[in-house]
């Protein structure tokens, strides 16, 4: 823990000042002084240090824990009358659980689309088979050859609105690759997040149902 000396001795003088005119000497109350304030500061620094392992704890406590099931715990909270300290320190520690958590999927979902998007790409030219679940709840199985798409999009030529909608589509719906479907001798979008297999080069890959 760092102390502020300059703080410290700012106000261990302007306490001293105050008791000016007592019997003691000003040696005397500036080291009383010093003495009360080092004592209020390391006093405030145990409190922050126990307050922050308290905190920890409590926030050990959400470990492992969806977001969902955490948010549905907070609204749960924010709806009783009655908190009380230790359900006030708990909400404070859901909440900070909760954007852990967020943070954590976020990275879990994009290191999955990731990986997903790598594996078809991997096809290049030859055919990769994508069997995932429709918007409507539909299984659709497409056969897609990566490599196609470009020879089929605009890329340069488009215009500018084209692109920045493209991209904004790319932003908004992260979930949705671009793919050429090879049967309907078009382009189509695979949703990753629903995506059950990915055949490629002989070797069929599985990807448990989205929850």
């Amino acid at each position: 823990m760092t102390f502020d000396r300059a703080q410290i001795m700012t106000e261990a003088w302007t306490i001293a000042r105050r008791f000016a005119g007592n019997r003691e000497t000003w040696g005397q109350r500036l080291s009383r002084a010093l003495k009360l304030v080092w004592w209020n500061a390391k006093e405030a620094a145990r409190r922050a240090v126990e307050t922050a392992r308290r905190a920890a704890e409590r926030v050990a406590e959400f470990a492992g824990r969806t977001a969902s099931s955490i948010r549905a715990e907070i609204e749960n909270m924010e709806n009783t009358d009655r908190l009380g300290f230790d359900g006030i320190e708990r909400l404070a520690a859901a909440r900070r659980a909760l954007g852990e958590a967020v943070a954590r999927e976020a990275d879990a979902v994009a290191e999955d689309f990731a990986a997903k998007r790598a594996l078809i790409a991997s096809a290049q030219g030859r055919f990769c088979v994508v069997t995932f679940i429709k918007t409507d709840g539909t299984r659709r199985v497409m056969r897609v050859q990566p490599a196609a798409l470009k020879f089929h999009v605009k890329g340069e030529a488009a215009s500018e609105a084209g692109r920045k909608a493209a991209e904004a589509r790319a932003q908004r719906h992260p979930n949705l690759l671009p793919v050429w479907d090879t049967q309907a001798k078009a382009p189509r979008s695979v949703n990753l997040a629903t995506v059950l297999t990915i055949k490629v080069d002989g070797a069929t890959h599985n990807f448990p149902p989205a929850a």
